[in-house]
């Protein structure tokens, strides 16, 4: 019965342990710093969806079989909004970005079990609400996290750059592998809107040359005619050291990935971890190195 209570979910649970682990360390560590507590600190979901998980089926025989069942759903459902918020000792500020007004709203009934947290939500695209929070976060006084978790590919480069260019952010960003390896064919270059979809993910046309090879061969019909044949050259390891040399144009520090797994081992998502403060980068980073590692 428990592998039926992780079926479907294990990735999900171990991204959101990860995360889990990293604010709690990271709150501890402003709490208790006398300099870090200089700072007011700042937790951002910038894909929060309703703050819950689905649970999964188990069946009408599950409660029987597991005395203690409620409870380990309730804890299973408990989606990265909710997470941050039970994180003790707390943020002083969290800032919940979802572009789906019927899920906006439920965001708001479970801020509203939190009273006493200062808690803002945002019903916009999170692309432009990133960028127009970074251009308000006062870097002299503020830290944070944020949490990227977008659906697909839908998180543009422009929004994850301009998080690191605050030096003040430690993101925790979902990287989508597997709609990535999808959208790179085997024996041709991507479909003009994958290829634009790409550049904006990554924030650069380099892929393509990083991503693709070619070689050229001489006509069977017409010897004077070369022909020239392009194929995908990137693997695991080129697509997650592209990503992460990227990441570490615009932040200080940033760890190699955590591999997210569904149920049958096919890689379905890379977590990454960056920091872009100069002074808590090492510490930022030693913290995500344990947290991945274990």
């Amino acid at each position: 019965m428990a592998q039926q209570l992780e079926f479907g979910g294990q990735w999900t649970q171990k991204k959101l342990d990860a995360l889990s682990k990293y604010l709690r360390a990271y709150t501890t560590i402003f709490a208790k710093n006398p300099k870090a507590r200089y700072f007011k600190t700042t937790y951002v979901d910038a894909f929060a969806g309703t703050g819950a998980l689905s649970s999964p089926d188990l069946g009408p025989l599950a409660s029987d079989l597991v005395p203690d069942l409620e409870q380990r759903l309730e804890e299973y459902r408990k989606g990265s909004v909710t997470r941050a918020l039970e994180v003790d000792p707390p943020f002083h500020n969290y800032v919940f970005i979802e572009k789906d007004a019927d899920k906006c709203k439920e965001l708001s009934a479970l801020a509203r079990k939190f009273p006493n947290k200062s808690i803002r939500i945002t019903n916009q695209d999170a692309n432009a609400a990133l960028l127009e929070w970074c251009k308000n976060l006062d870097t002299k006084r503020e830290r944070a996290v944020v949490f990227v978790d977008p659906f697909g590919a839908s998180v543009e480069w422009n929004a994850i750059a301009a998080l690191g260019q605050t030096h003040a952010v430690d993101l925790w960003l979902l990287f989508p592998y597997s709609a990535v390896n999808r959208m790179l064919p085997r024996d041709r270059k991507p479909v003009p809107a994958w290829g634009r979809r790409l550049t904006l993910l990554v924030g650069t046309a380099a892929w393509e040359p990083e991503f693709y090879s070619s070689q050229s061969y001489q006509s069977l019909l017409d010897p004077a005619q070369k022909i020239e044949q392009v194929y995908k050259s990137a693997d695991y390891s080129k697509i997650s050291e592209f990503f992460l040399k990227r990441l570490r144009t615009e932040f200080v520090e940033a760890a190699q990935p955590l591999a997210l797994l569904n149920s049958t081992g096919s890689l379905l998502f890379l977590l990454y971890f960056a920091a872009g403060n100069e002074a808590s980068a090492r510490t930022g980073l030693k913290i995500a190195n344990d947290i991945i590692g274990n």
